[in-house]
């Protein structure tokens, strides 16, 4: 049975797998929070049949997104459910990397190189041509027979 407080895993939707707690209970409904850098559900109202509830329960504070991080955070809930703080991307190292990097100019053929690929794709062209021709003339004579 899902209470306020429950710690619960997420089996269904967006955050499958992530874990969250039950804030308040409408019916079929429950409203769940967790925090975010940790890879917990962001709060959201979901359905009760995707939620997984775990053996673990804390005490809230209050409904606030706020008080609900300080009860997670007291309560030592996320050191038991191995959750790592997710590494947020440096924007300036990759700035930095954009910068360095310099964009590849593209080398013009000269025209004589140009002109034999196009009389090469010529004469592959005109083979293939011959050669459906041939398989065509050699159907009709097998068919007749």
């Amino acid at each position: 049975m899902m209470e306020v407080g429950q710690i619960c895993k997420k089996i269904a939707g967006r955050e499958k797998g992530r874990y969250c707690v039950v804030v308040k209970i409408d019916g079929k409904f429950a409203e769940i929070s967790g925090i975010k850098k940790y890879g917990m559900c962001k709060r959201r109202r979901c359905n009760l049949k995707h939620l997984n509830p775990t053996k673990f329960k804390i005490q809230l504070k209050g409904e606030k997104q706020e008080e609900v991080e300080r009860s997670l955070s007291e309560s030592g809930i996320i050191k038991r459910l191995n959750l790592i703080k997710e590494k947020r991307r440096k924007k300036k190292a990759k700035r930095i990397v954009e910068k360095n990097i310099k964009p590849k100019k593209n080398k013009k053929k000269p025209e004589a190189e140009k002109d034999m690929e196009k009389s090469e794709k010529e004469v592959r062209e005109k083979e293939t041509k011959k050669v459906k021709t041939e398989i065509r003339k050699e159907v009709k004579k097998n068919s007749k027979k």
